[in-house]
């Protein structure tokens, strides 16, 4: 026998058994087929879980959740992020549904008033308190403001003695949505939250009169928050009611006519240039999608080459921006260096009133690149819906409406 001829009565290579979609699992599938991990609702917490599932897909805060280790002077609180944080690896290895008790239970001893009862039975919560609360204890222990941070120029003048004006400076982690009689689009209530009339006393006159104070944004965080003021406190019947009027809301958010005359040129100027560069990397995306479908890949391999092709193009796309404005780092920046909003994901309300309904919360699927597909968590039920269903979900009745809009900046 020559050297190296394999022989004849050794055991043949086992040949790999191709793995079809039908032979697998639920939680099988829900690997192979990216979609996401749902949460049990343990009554009435489905505001937890819309929350939960939006922070989730934050990247800056679920990445730097990933490095976080117990310290800071807060044990309580530190102990809170150690708990968000085994959750948030549990969903990570994508199984079909987490129970998220343990959290839960740290989540109602760590902030009382989502632990209210009523008749031994635990209360419906607004989402938006659950998700700010979230991120209030997220803050402290992640130093992520910078990523949510807005800032402010105010201008406070006497109706009365125009000249009699006093400028300061605010910080906000979202804007509000206000909504009144002639309240359509979002455009329209965010303008109305940047101007409000109150009364005070004024020493030069020796009475009361009228002020007017105006703000203008001085910068814009990387992730946007925008909060619909849906629920109102209604006295005779004691309770919070919802505003239901339909309020439609754009997926690219433009605030340049909010900016402050101090950062708006330049703002305006980077969005122009983003989206210069991201017509120039059309072509990639549309070759992406015609080769996407290769029938001679198993599931896992066609998953594994879709991330790997997603990916690459993200990295050119990141490349292409640092070199047209060299003096914004894309992949490390806080900041939005445009004033140009792309909607991330939304967390909504069904029903007549905060003490009842039902929240779900939708996020863009990070693996279309065209943002057409977007995930549907509705507790332990999760689906894909198009883009089409995030137009309706503007309200004007007590089906699904807006509560809480996510956008991220342009091009980051």
């Amino acid at each position: 026998m020559v050297l190296g001829t394999p022989d004849k009565n050794l055991p043949s290579k086992p040949v790999e058994k191709q793995v079809f979609l039908e032979d697998l699992n639920k939680n099988q599938l829900v690997k192979v087929s990216n979609e996401p991990s749902g949460l049990t609702n343990l009554g009435n917490t489905c505001y937890l879980n819309s929350s939960l599932q939006t922070i989730f897909h934050i990247d800056d805060v679920n990445n730097r959740l990933k490095n976080y280790t117990f310290g800071g002077a807060n044990q309580a609180n530190s102990a809170f992020v150690l708990s968000l944080k085994s959750m948030f690896q549990q969903m990570s290895k994508k199984q079909e549904v987490i129970t998220p008790s343990t959290f839960l239970s740290l989540f109602r001893r760590s902030y009382p008033q989502f632990a209210e009862q009523q008749n031994g039975i635990y209360k419906q919560q607004d989402a938006e308190e659950a998700f700010s609360q979230i991120l209030s204890s997220l803050r402290s222990e992640l130093k992520i403001d910078d990523v949510f941070k807005i800032t402010f120029n105010t201008k406070t003048q006497c109706l009365a003695i125009p000249e009699d004006v006093t400028e300061g400076f605010e910080e906000a982690y979202k804007l509000n949505c206000h909504i009144g009689v002639k309240t359509n689009f979002l455009r329209d209530g965010l303008l109305a939250g940047l101007k409000e009339t109150i009364e005070k006393h004024n020493s030069t006159l020796n009475a009361d009169t009228e002020y007017e104070t105006t703000k203008t944004i001085t910068r814009l965080p990387k992730y946007l928050t925008v909060h619909f003021i849906r629920f109102f406190w209604k006295r005779d019947i004691n309770k919070k009611s919802k505003i239901l009027r339909k309020v439609q809301f754009p997926f690219e958010l433009d605030l340049a006519e909010m900016l402050d005359v101090s950062i708006k040129a330049d703002k305006v100027s980077n969005r122009d240039t983003i989206r210069k560069v991201e017509k120039d990397n059309l072509d990639m995306i549309r070759d992406f999608k015609k080769t996407k479908n290769d029938t001679s890949l198993t599931p896992l391999e066609q998953q594994e080459e879709d991330e790997m092709k997603i990916t690459s193009i993200k990295s050119k796309f990141k490349d292409d921006l640092n070199s047209a404005l060299p003096n914004v780092d894309f992949n490390t920046t806080t900041e939005n260096p445009s004033s140009v909003y792309e909607l991330n994901a939304v967390i909504t309300h069904a029903g007549s009133s905060a003490d009842g309904g039902h929240y779900k919360a939708y996020v863009k699927d990070p693996t279309d690149l065209d943002g057409e597909r977007w995930w549907l968590f509705n507790d332990d039920k999760v689906s894909s819906v198009n883009k089409e269903k995030i137009e309706t979900l503007a309200g004007g009745g007590e089906s699904d409406s807006a509560l809480l809009l996510i956008y991220k900046g342009l091009g980051l």
